[in-house]
């Protein structure tokens, strides 16, 4: 090799470099403006207007600036490195979420408000594209993770700070969200990745990851946000003992997770019917009250409309939030006219996109348990992250919303551990490039 070629491939290796750099700290960006950079911008702005159906339906430019400024540099960031985008684009989990967005520019045609549903779905492409570029794309799960344990320790040190000089709502603590469950949602995140992260880490790190997980969960009680609560304690608990079992039998991790949650459920619904112990008890046992905090009533008006066009529904992000002339400003009941989700995702992607739209985030999210599964028997420590920030997702669903929905931080989180299974890991990144060393020293 002459010292012109070596020179030029040093510098190409330099430009990849740096093109991998800026990749990994994307994500990282992007859940930065979503848990700090736009509560702060909202506090600042005073919060939305008093109609919250009318102010939710008008254009953002701060959010719209950040989208595009972001998918321009993760564009720009990926130009070296698209001979890799085929195999992504190829990926189980990418392919399903394209199909629910040609479902969703499909349902442009039949919305109420076509304006405010093109809008959200260009947002919503950007956004996945910005996670599928920069982590499919990305150099090794490890550099992705490591940028985003930073931001969680930042982001926690602010919330405590927040807690001791912010006062309370009625309901809880609410740190610098306008509302306790926002900050009980990132606590829980929090939580999720540094204690899978923990096993990962040795010495000086892993005791700043363990005092952080600490503060963590105290600013998590405090924002009595029971949802985000009960699930940063119950999946952790059933992830690691899941990993570890199928890690020992040495079997297919997810058919075992078919096998567990099909029977647990199955166990569930014969417990029920013998002791008679239904979802009104429940909730008794939950939130001291029969109606999930009044979920029931915003869910019984949902599934009304859901009836009226249950197999492609009212239009892709066309429902709640869309102005005055909406279903939900003219016949929604009492308080519900004053909300943006129905508190249960899945009822949201069947008033939105029906049934059919209802199968696909189905079968993504048994992509995204495969994905995350696989990693099982090569990398515990990471399927433990992946699998935790999924089911988190799937369960937090049930009495919040998060599916397809804008920048929700339940959503990006899940979107990031689907797609991280693609990475490689840093050691196999390693092996490779004294793998490249060796063969280019022959030369």
């Amino acid at each position: 090799m002459t010292h012109r070629a070596a020179f030029e491939e040093t510098s190409i290796l330099k430009r990849r470099d740096f093109a991998g750099l800026v990749l990994s700290w994307i994500p990282t960006v992007i859940f930065a403006y979503a848990m700090l950079i736009a509560p702060f911008w909202m506090r600042a702005s005073g919060g939305m207007e008093t109609d919250i159906n009318i102010a939710a339906s008008q254009p953002n430019t701060f959010n719209q600036i950040f989208w595009l400024a972001t998918f321009g540099i993760t564009f720009l960031a990926s130009l070296k490195r698209l001979d890799r985008l085929p195999g992504i684009l190829a990926d189980p989990v990418v392919v399903v979420i394209f199909a629910y967005l040609a479902l969703a520019t499909l349902s442009i045609f039949w919305s109420p408000a076509p304006g405010v549903a093109l809008r959200r779905l260009v947002l919503q492409v950007i956004l996945i594209l910005c996670f599928i570029l920069s982590i499919g794309l990305g150099d090794s799960r490890e550099a992705t993770l490591n940028r985003l344990i930073a931001l969680v320790i930042v982001t926690v040190a602010v919330n405590c700070v927040a807690v001791v000089l912010i006062p309370p709502s009625e309901i809880g603590y609410e740190g610098i969200y306008t509302q306790k469950n926002g900050l009980g949602g990132v606590m829980a995140f929090a939580l999720l990745i540094l204690l899978g992260s923990i096993p990962m880490k040795r010495g000086l790190s892993r005791l700043v990851l363990l005092g952080t997980a600490c503060a963590a969960f105290v600013v998590l009680v405090l924002s009595q946000s029971k949802t985000s609560l009960g699930l940063a304690v119950m999946v952790p608990v059933l992830v690691f003992a899941f990993v570890s079992l199928a890690y020992h039998l040495r079997i297919n991790a997810f058919a075992l997770l078919l096998l567990l949650a099909s029977t647990g459920l199955i166990l569930i619904a014969f417990l029920s019917a013998v002791t008679g112990f239904g979802l009104d008890d429940l909730s008794m046992v939950l939130f001291h009250d029969t109606t999930f905090t009044n979920r029931t009533v915003i869910w019984n008006f949902v599934l009304d409309v859901i009836g009226r066009s249950w197999l492609i529904g009212q239009g892709y992000s066309s429902f709640w939030g869309i102005g005055a002339d909406s279903i939900v400003f003219r016949e929604a009941p009492s308080f519900v006219s004053t909300l943006l989700q129905s508190h249960n995702g899945y009822l949201d992607v069947l008033i939105e996109t029906g049934v059919i739209g209802f199968a696909l985030l189905m079968i993504l999210i048994l992509a995204a348990l495969h994905a995350a599964a696989r990693l099982v028997q090569t990398d515990r420590a990471m399927a433990r992250i992946c699998l935790m920030l999924v089911l988190f997702a799937v369960c937090h669903n049930l009495l919040e919303s998060s599916w397809y929905r804008s920048f929700s931080q339940v959503w990006m989180l899940f979107i990031c551990a689907a797609l991280l299974p693609q990475l490689p890991s840093s050691r196999s990144v390693r092996s490779g490039q004294r793998v490249g060393n060796t063969s280019g020293a022959g030369n």
